[in-house]
């Protein structure tokens, strides 16, 4: 039995995340399929989609802060999104 993350709970909800699950991963967080959100409009974000990861948020690409777009936040990750699966 293999826990993902640190503590095997999802960054998210903070429930247990099975062994066999799917998950996506950030910055070193794991996260359930459907907990991997934008904090702004709750869609989930899938692989391919591009995204921005602020101060433990999720945001997608359009709904970035907007201090982002003037380049005031130095903390931007956008990288495009990879299932984990365990195996």
């Amino acid at each position: 039995f293999r826990l993902f993350g640190n503590s095997g709970a999802c960054s998210a909800c903070g429930q247990s995340i099975h062994a066999s699950e799917l998950v996506m991963r950030a910055q070193g967080n794991v996260y359930h399929l459907k907990c991997f959100t934008c904090s702004t409009c709750r869609n989930r974000l899938v692989p391919g989609d591009r995204f921005h990861y602020i101060n433990g948020s999720l945001f997608c690409e359009h709904d970035r802060p907007t201090a982002l777009i003037n380049g005031h936040l130095n903390s931007l990750q956008s990288n495009p999104l990879l299932p984990d699966q365990k195996v």
